[in-house]
């Protein structure tokens, strides 16, 4: 059963001021760097079984939170702790290679997961079937759409049940026959007790696959709770948010006619 510990959980990347900044540090001068921290002090359990979805605008860290999760990336402080297997869908095409076949990456991707080629074969028909790509299978990956890309992927990430199923937003570039076919393939991985963390900006999704919701807002977690709490609570901060940007449009375009007209009525 998959389980998640996360603790004061921080990410930091290093902003040089200068070009040559990073080699000099590299010969023992003083840190030439700032500290641009994109996550910070994010802490929250999910317990086996609980489908939990990550919300927010546009860069406030949710990403690179997941990437902290499946460990394709490491934290600057605080701790990931999970317990059971971890399969990540990321970002679209992530580890594959371009000049290589589908089939090719499949073997690949999966001993990346340390499933042996003969365990890999031996799924082989069953994401050849779910994915749906006919012949493209044996052609290279650069021919492919992004559509495809996202089929091939999630169908080796699903290939084998996972104790903990990580989903970023690359689910959304798919059509929508594969997107509702996917979803239905979470739902059954939950109910044999796979945890889900699910990244997406359309709240339909979020409702139907979440029994809980987190809202992150500039690398901090701002809300924890039932998807419908927390995501009213995000729609209301968006509306603010664009309330203002429509008061500072409207001051900048009075000031600029008030500008005209009193340059006019100066000549």
């Amino acid at each position: 059963m998959g389980t998640l510990r996360i603790r004061s959980l921080g990410k930091a990347y290093k902003r040089y001021t200068r070009k040559w900044g990073r080699l000099a540090e590299w010969f023992g001068a003083p840190p030439q760097h700032q500290r641009r921290w994109v996550l910070r002090n994010i802490s929250f359990d999910v317990e086996p079984g609980e489908a939990v979805g990550i919300i927010g605008s546009n860069g406030a860290g949710k990403s690179t939170l997941l990437k902290l999760i499946a460990g394709t990336t490491q934290p600057t402080e605080g701790a990931v702790t999970t317990t059971g297997n971890v399969s990540a869908l990321l970002e679209l095409g992530i580890g594959f290679h371009p000049d290589f076949t589908g089939r090719e990456n499949v073997y690949m991707a999966g001993s990346i997961r340390g499933l042996p080629p003969d365990v890999i074969s031996g799924l082989m028909a069953d994401i050849e079937e779910f994915a749906e790509i006919g012949d493209y299978l044996d052609q290279p990956i650069r021919t492919y759409s992004s559509g495809m890309h996202v089929r091939l992927a999630f169908s080796i990430a699903t290939a084998v049940r996972p104790d903990i199923l990580v989903v970023d937003e690359a689910l959304s570039v798919g059509d929508a026959y594969f997107m509702h076919k996917s979803f239905e393939r979470i739902r059954q991985f939950r109910n044999q007790g796979t945890t889900l963390l699910f990244v997406s900006h359309n709240p339909g999704a979020v409702k139907t696959l979440c029994d809980r919701c987190i809202l992150i807002d500039h690398g901090e977690a701002l809300r924890d709770g039932p998807p419908d709490a927390v995501l009213d609570y995000y729609n209301a901060m968006v509306a603010v948010q664009q309330a203002d940007l429509a008061i500072r449009q409207t001051e900048r375009e009075t000031g600029q006619w008030i500008t005209r007209s009193g340059s006019s009525a100066a000549l």
